[in-house]
């Protein structure tokens, strides 16, 4: 796979994680990388991150791994633990996510979402379908 041109595609196409300002930094065989400004916008009423924002980071940079050798997937389930809260004083977030399984039918990806001051806010367990290539409308 070229990521280069994987980040590149990424970056130029419409989608509901971009329009919240998820932004894919790098992906590797394996691993993948994105970030999130802070935004007032994307807080609840409490004034913390909403969780379906975060929810939202995690699973984009857990696809994004689960892509890295080419298998197109989809998500099946999603575990994420809010450990720390997310408030206006925190200016971005960075998600980590790598693949513990790359099977025929599943892949398996952890991930840990860190704020800009290196404090983990919340880790995960994500796991994806494989889908055969022959019904997939969008190619890599």
């Amino acid at each position: 796979m070229n990521y280069e041109e994987f980040l590149q595609r990424h970056h130029n196409s419409k989608h509901f994680a971009g329009d919240i300002g998820v932004s894919l930094l790098s992906i590797s065989d394996g691993h993948a990388e994105a970030e999130l400004p802070v935004v007032p916008e994307l807080f609840n009423p409490i004034g913390t991150i909403h969780g379906g924002v975060m929810y939202t980071l995690a699973d984009t940079v857990c696809g994004c791994a689960a892509l890295s050798r080419g298998q197109i997937s989809t998500t099946i389930e999603g575990k994420l633990n809010h450990l720390r809260a997310t408030t206006e004083k925190d200016k971005k977030l960075i998600g980590k996510a790598d693949v513990l399984h790359f099977g025929k039918q599943t892949i398996v990806t952890s991930v840990k979402i860190f704020n800009d001051r290196g404090q983990t806010v919340a880790a995960g367990l994500f796991t994806y379908f494989v889908l055969d290539e022959k019904t997939v409308k969008y190619r890599l």
